[in-house]
């Protein structure tokens, strides 16, 4: 476990956007940023932002290029936290300003921000999100003073956890990546087509009781809990137990804003077309 992140006000979580050349809808979040039609201090994506982004694997870094530039460029005007993914790995060496968290990182143990970003004009944040989002939902917490943040494929059963972890091993990636390159990306390709076809937004019945017990794996200090990888944009807020379970960003453009007062709030908000 990491610690030594700060999250802060008006921060935007967003996890699973699953991009790839047939869905777009990240590069759209990006350019909204840009423009200045979506203003935040602080960035915090929770994983699987890419169907696939991995290190080690060249084939993957074409059609992430213009947005790890995007991303890299963005990081003039506000942090930027990558929290990877079991689809997305070994990143660090593609990025310079981003700052990328492993699995071996999570869970991220963060703590809400006390200082007030003073280059963050909140006024214009309010007039400028009105153009490009609509709201969804709001959650509200008692604040908490620890947050624990990952990407949600850890405390998994054991041999799915080995599995995912051995694919993050360099020497097999070169090893994949040398045989991509001799059989001109037909394993990337293979494993792009076998995405596309994957469903991406199933409920998963009696979710609840899953999230109950993954809240076990963490320390019990009444902490909140954010995790992805499940898609189901699920909350738990009772005595003992505070868990969000993020919205595929993939799914309906949506993604989470950070409000912090004496409660936190997280309010969903839609990206528009």
């Amino acid at each position: 476990m990491q610690a030594g992140i700060e999250i802060q006000n008006h921060a935007i979580f967003l996890a699973d956007a699953h991009e790839n050349e047939q869905r777009k809808g990240f590069w759209d979040f990006l350019q909204a940023l840009k423009q200045g039609e979506i203003q935040s201090p602080q960035l915090i994506l929770m994983g699987d932002i890419f169907d696939l982004l991995i290190g080690e694997i060249k084939a993957t870094h074409n059609f992430a290029k213009p947005y790890i530039a995007l991303l890299e460029e963005l990081c003039e005007t506000m942090q930027i936290i990558y929290i990877e993914g079991n689809h997305d790995f070994n990143l660090k060496k593609l990025f310079k300003k981003v700052r990328v968290f492993t699995l071996q990182d999570q869970p991220l143990k963060a703590v809400f921000s006390k200082a007030q970003n003073k280059n963050f004009n909140e006024s214009k944040l309010n007039l400028k999100q009105n153009q490009r989002l609509e709201d969804i939902k709001n959650m509200e917490f008692d604040k908490t003073e620890y947050i624990y943040l990952t990407h949600g494929d850890i405390f998994l059963p054991p041999l799915l956890s080995f599995a995912l972890k051995s694919l993050r091993n360099k020497i097999l990636l070169y090893f994949l990546n040398a045989l991509d390159i001799l059989f001109c990306n037909a394993i990337y390709k293979k494993i792009l087509s076998n995405q596309n076809k994957k469903n991406l937004f199933f409920t998963i019945k009696d979710f609840k009781n899953l999230a109950q017990k993954r809240v076990l794996n963490y320390p019990k200090d009444g902490s909140l809990i954010i995790e992805g990888h499940y898609h189901q944009n699920f909350t738990l807020n009772e005595k003992t137990i505070k868990y969000i379970n993020l919205a595929s960003f993939a799914y309906e453009r949506s993604f989470f804003v950070v409000e912090c007062s004496l409660k936190v709030k997280f309010q969903e908000k839609k990206l528009k077309g």
